[in-house]
């Protein structure tokens, strides 16, 4: 057992952050997600973020504390979740009963949506390999299920049966969801039937009762209306919830800073801080402040897909250049964006590009994506590069 149900990777990737000597304890998320267990309303949540902001470590953790075949009451009995998080005392006692309730409660399905695709020459092959993961723990944990006497290539199916079977509901957490879009493995056909097999795996199923999506693009427009329209999202330019949970905030890196003794936060701040929350709180690149800390030496830790920065800017939209320009040099640029999402992937974005006459519309979209990605921050209305490693990191390409 492991391999989709509880699975052991991620009780393990959580057993060695636990380890780490510049460990943040995020888990009050659960404090805030426990609230929407079944809640038919709100219990799809899917947050996206850039490379290297802990999407994973928060996916770990979901699966640590939900499963019912892994013991990790000792573990988040010492964690701040266990403690409740309101200022209200009688909400905070009712988080505390909802940790108690919840804790241990469900078996977790995990999916990585990125790992080993390309071993498989169709998305059907690809569902399939889940498919059988799945009945190789259904065989280990539930030996003696009717389901397993009439296993069908339908995974969706399989699970409607278990549920009926056992009156038990899984979490599911879901990580890379966006990663079939974004890396083209598959054909144009293959890639839009993914999405409509998320909407038949996820969507109005009685055998969840919360799901956690991850990645980096969001779903955003015609998408987020109707396809997968049960999702909360939360994205770099909309997160009035989350935005704590991933990065470092200010109040974190002074407190690793004091375990370190050696880095200064001036340092920090300047080369890995910068991005901005809705609010203007600013957030750390967790990845490289880790690395900093860790061989206690100030440089570039993080490398972006320097391909997808040279692809924006060989666009050669008029002024864009020179605005990269005034950004590296400190400078901020007031834009509306909007959120840029996987239906600007599947639709292409060049040719979205190459149909628009407007050249301020198209900085917009190339902005949006920076966003999105990492390579930019924005806030009130303005975008800006976040820290020193970023600016660096453009320098490199003009």
């Amino acid at each position: 057992m492991g391999l989709v149900i509880d699975n052991i990777d991620m009780r393990e990737t959580f057993k060695g952050l636990l380890e780490e000597k510049y460990f943040i304890d995020k888990s009050n998320i659960i404090n805030d997600f426990n609230k929407l267990i079944e809640d038919e309303s709100s219990k799809y949540v899917c947050i996206t973020k850039p490379r290297r902001f802990g999407k994973t470590s928060i996916a770990a953790m979901l699966v640590m504390y939900y499963s019912k075949s892994i013991d990790s009451k000792e573990i988040f009995d010492k964690l701040k979740v266990s403690k409740g998080k309101s200022s209200d005392n009688k909400e905070k006692e009712n988080e505390i009963k909802q940790y108690k309730e919840y804790q241990g409660k469900y078996h977790t399905i995990y999916l990585d949506l990125s790992k080993n695709v390309f071993s498989f020459e169709t998305l059907d092959a690809f569902i399939s390999s889940i498919n059988c993961k799945l009945k190789t723990d259904i065989e280990e944990l539930f030996p003696n299920s009717k389901v397993l006497k009439d296993y069908d290539d339908d995974i969706v199916y399989n699970l409607k049966k278990l549920y009926l079977e056992t009156d038990k509901k899984f979490i599911l957490v879901i990580d890379e969801w966006d990663y079939i879009i974004t890396n083209k493995k598959f054909t144009d056909k293959e890639r839009y039937n993914y999405i409509d097999f998320l909407k038949y795996l996820i969507k109005d199923n009685s055998y969840l009762a919360f799901v956690y999506m991850t990645g980096i693009t969001p779903i955003a427009k015609e998408l987020s209306q109707s396809t997968l329209n049960c999702f909360m999202e939360y994205t770099m330019l909309n997160d009035e919830k989350y935005f704590q949970y991933f990065g470092f905030t200010e109040d974190e890196v002074n407190e690793l800073c004091e375990i370190n003794k050696n880095l200064t936060f001036e340092n920090l701040r300047r080369w890995y801080n910068g991005y901005k929350s809705y609010n203007g709180k600013k957030i750390f690149n967790t990845w490289s402040v880790v690395r900093a800390l860790n061989s206690n030496i100030i440089e570039n830790y993080w490398s972006p897909n320097t391909n997808e920065m040279k692809e924006i800017i060989n666009y050669d939209i008029v002024g864009f250049n020179e605005e990269i320009l005034e950004l590296i040099n400190g400078n901020t640029i007031e834009i509306q964006l909007e959120n840029y999402g996987v239906e600007d992937i599947l639709n292409e974005l060049e040719d979205i590009l190459n149909e628009l006459e407007d050249n301020e519309h198209v900085k917009e979209i190339l902005y949006s994506k920076m966003v999105t990605f990492g390579y930019l921050t924005y806030y009130n209305g303005k975008i800006s590069i976040p820290n020193e490693e970023l600016i660096r990191n453009w320098r490199s390409l003009l």
